[in-house]
């Protein structure tokens, strides 16, 4: 006997965000989840020969930018055992309405909302120094796990806690690598100095979004 498994209901109501290659629920009885559906990948130019040396790519499908994540974070604990915490997890498949999601962690304030972007929270506020130290944080993290992280934007990561007690940065997508050659993988050097650029470039678009006093 076949198994089904019984779908749930995602509308436009539970929608949380749209990205270049998923759609982001509200799972709708776990506050502790999101839901990624995936769109279709775009072509990109010799793309028959990206997917011959890509065969995540071939083997995946549309699920390729989720299991890019669940690879990199698996790798990540495999190499170090240990679990970090700068990155959310995955926690499995589920079938919906509107076809299959991945499930990660949904990263929520002490209020119970979702936590909001880095960029959302700069333009709400003026530059503040817990925030700097926070992406400080966040990329000493990065280095020390050698995490890849393809899409280091204010859009892709959360803030929680706040100027007082201290805040927190969680990346929430781009971790992994999507090159055609894993140069950051395969090489510490060039990891390493990607890493320093992008840190700059986080608190360069950090100070650009953030209010003027």
């Amino acid at each position: 006997m076949t198994m089904t498994r019984h779908e749930i209901e995602l509308s436009s109501n539970t929608l949380l965000s749209e990205g270049g290659g998923r759609h982001i629920y509200a799972h709708p009885s776990d506050p502790g989840i999101v839901i990624k559906l995936h769109k279709p990948l775009r072509e990109k130019p010799l793309q028959t020969l990206r997917t011959v040396f890509r065969p995540k790519r071939r083997r995946f499908g549309q699920l390729l930018n989720s299991i890019v994540e669940i690879d990199a974070f698996s790798e990540m604990v495999a190499r170090t055992g240990q679990v970090p915490g700068f990155a959310t997890q995955f926690l499995g498949f589920i079938a919906t309405n509107r076809g299959p999601g991945a499930m990660f962690e949904a990263i929520r304030g002490t209020n119970g909302a979702l936590a909001p972007t880095l960029e959302n929270h700069a333009r709400n506020n003026p530059v503040e120094a817990g925030i700097e130290a926070a992406i400080d944080c966040l990329w000493d993290q990065i280095v020390e796990f050698r995490a890849v992280v393809s899409d280091p934007t204010l859009r892709n990561v959360v803030v929680t806690g706040d100027s007082a007690d201290g805040y927190r940065l969680t990346l929430v997508d781009g971790l992994g690598e999507r090159t055609l050659i894993p140069i950051q993988s395969w090489s510490k050097r060039a990891h390493a100095a990607q890493c320093k650029m992008a840190r700059n470039a986080m608190k360069r678009e950090y100070r650009a979004q953030a209010q003027r006093p």
